[in-house]
């Protein structure tokens, strides 16, 4: 079965988007994380073949990566040549600058995930940010693998993963890996309700 991963980086008092829904605490508009990470994100975007996006993360993304080059040169080409779906109901299309290889849903994504899980064929999914479809997602139990990537700065509010209504969500922790900037990747696996 294709594994859908999803990584998201969060400050360290756990939040993954700050009170403007913005990602600066990591992304360099206003902390960076260095990049030590790279290696692993190079070696990760050789893993996947398909790119699950929100709407408010499609409008990030692809505002960036069609254009980016420089330190990001290997990722921007992976990130750009790796087919794209988006989820959204109120989008009417998706573009990703000069690339063709996005697709707008706008029905149930968890009917739709669950449909491309079961094909089989490939390499792995992945989903950043996209913070609504990712709490969808983990309530279908159709997340297979969750990254944290822990940057070390507190932003004192902001946009949680894991919401209040989220009661007891179990996790078994499978792999770590702790960067010289402080930053640490956690992997886990959610644990099958029952």
């Amino acid at each position: 079965m294709k594994k859908l991963i999803l990584q998201q980086f969060i400050s360290l008092d756990g939040f993954c988007a700050d009170r403007d829904k913005t990602t600066g605490f990591f992304d360099g508009t206003y902390n960076s994380i260095g990049n030590e990470i790279t290696p692993h994100q190079e070696k990760l975007m050789e893993s996947i073949d398909l790119i699950l996006l929100g709407k408010e993360t499609y409008s990030m993304f692809s505002a960036y990566w069609p254009e980016a080059g420089g330190d990001d040169g290997k990722i921007a080409e992976a990130m750009n040549d790796i087919p794209k779906i988006v989820f959204s109901s109120s989008l009417q299309e998706v573009h990703w600058g000069r690339h063709e290889n996005i697709r707008l849903v706008p029905d149930d994504a968890i009917t739709f995930v669950r449909s491309i899980k079961h094909k089989n064929e490939g390499k792995n999914m992945i989903m950043w940010g996209s913070i609504s479809l990712a709490q969808s997602l983990l309530r279908a139990e159709l997340i297979d693998e969750v990254q944290l990537v822990i940057v070390p700065v507190a932003i004192g509010k902001g946009y949680s993963l894991f919401p209040e209504d989220f009661e007891l969500f179990h996790f078994a922790l499978t792999d770590h890996k702790v960067f010289s900037d402080g930053v640490v990747l956690l992997t886990y696996t959610p644990q099958k309700n029952s």
